[in-house]
């Protein structure tokens, strides 16, 4: 008779709504629950708030304010589902205000059991850098079983305050909806083999400091090159200002005829099809707290090249000439040479290729699976 699969609880925000944060939260449980992770019997506590704003950053209210003071004891209620299960708290917060209710509502709820922090932050390190919060991270690391960061470089920031024994490194996968099978690739890369004209991506919240502006002007100077580029934004907006002044921005530019605005795109099949569309996925972000990128991830599984900036983990996703090109934040002719550098042909089809296999060889959900099955392992 096979064993039980041994429980773990995920403690974080899922959607909706549909931002990176929740989606690895829930991707990480969808992952734990599957043979690939273990086959474990995951328990999910959604601890966001209402409308997927938190308290601290939303400016109160008093629905808001109800949610948290109720979390810890709903939090207990839950766990009692799970007794001595070990947690994986994939929502930890950075912030003074975050790391306060961190500690005022979430803590106090994991009692003894092991519980393993899963950062999704790029700026993790200020927690232990700012006076007002380095002494309580540092307790709160020594209550923690561990703390998992993205990347090595992340985790190298924090390696002064989080001992090397708690410190680990697991990155991001994505969900199987956003995965194309190999044939799917093998045919988008047909198919923009044999179109004429280059087809540009960029998929995130249409944020300044992510770059979306860059990309456009990008677009202008390909097409003011004579390149026949078109180019699709696909984000949420944080307000109808903010889209109304891109969409002048497009009309100033005179490129409106090879412009598409989605706005926000939930359908995971969509969001696979757009990346098997694109000919390159841009994402040049200086985004202050940017760890590692979804979408980048789900460019390499689609095969397609991506350009994007030197930062956060980014550099320890990307093969520089191979499967991407970097760029600087802000240089929207940079972004234009990558993607002619890029190329057609052979020199195209070469870098699709080094995209996937980095998917393959780093984010695959068989190659993360198995890293946390190890991680699960050494817990008590």
């Amino acid at each position: 008779m096979r064993p039980a699969p041994p429980p773990v609880v995920v403690v974080g925000r899922f959607p909706p709504p549909l931002d990176g944060q929740a989606l690895a939260t829930a991707r990480l449980a969808d992952l734990l629950a599957s043979p690939l992770g273990g086959a474990a019997d995951v328990g999910r506590v959604d601890v966001g708030a209402p409308e997927g704003e938190a308290l601290v950053t939303s400016g109160g209210g008093v629905a808001r304010a109800a949610h948290f003071l109720r979390l810890p004891a709903r939090l207990r209620r839950a766990l009692a589902a799970w007794p001595g299960a070990p947690v994986l708290w994939p929502s930890v917060s950075p912030s003074p205000l975050g790391h306060a209710r961190d500690l005022l509502t979430v803590a106090p709820a994991f009692g003894r059991r092991p519980v393993v922090a899963v950062v999704h932050r790029g700026d993790v390190e200020r927690l232990f850098r700012s006076p007002l919060t380095a002494a309580t991270g540092r307790a709160l690391v020594r209550r923690l079983a561990g703390v998992v960061f993205l990347t090595e470089g992340l985790a190298a920031r924090c390696a002064p305050f989080v001992p090397a024994a708690k410190r680990w490194v697991v990155p991001n996968t994505i969900d199987d909806a956003a995965i194309p099978a190999p044939p799917e690739v093998e045919a988008a890369r047909a198919d923009r083999a044999g179109r004429p004209g280059v087809r540009l991506l960029y998929l995130s919240g249409m944020i300044p400091s992510k770059g979306y502006a860059d990309v456009l002007d990008a677009l202008a100077v390909l097409r003011g090159r004579g390149v026949d580029a078109s180019a699709t934004f696909a984000g949420r907006w944080p307000s109808s200002a903010a889209e109304s002044a891109f969409r002048a921005r497009v009309d100033a530019l005179g490129v409106g005829g090879a412009v598409r605005v989605l706005g926000g795109v939930s359908d995971r099949t969509e969001v696979r099809r757009l990346y098997l569309d694109a000919d390159a996925f841009v994402l040049p972000t200086a985004y202050p707290v940017e760890a590692q990128p979804l979408t980048v991830i789900e460019a390499l599984a689609a095969g397609t090249p991506v350009v994007v900036t030197r930062h956060a983990g980014l550099p320890e996703m990307v093969d520089e000439g191979r499967g991407g090109r970097f760029v600087r934040a802000g240089a929207p002719a940079e972004i234009a040479d990558a993607v002619q550098a890029l190329g057609r042909g052979g020199t195209w089809a070469a870098a699709s290729t080094a995209a996937r296999a980095r998917f393959e060889r780093q984010f695959s959900p068989a190659v993360v699976g198995a890293r946390w099955r190890a991680l699960l392992a050494r817990l008590p």
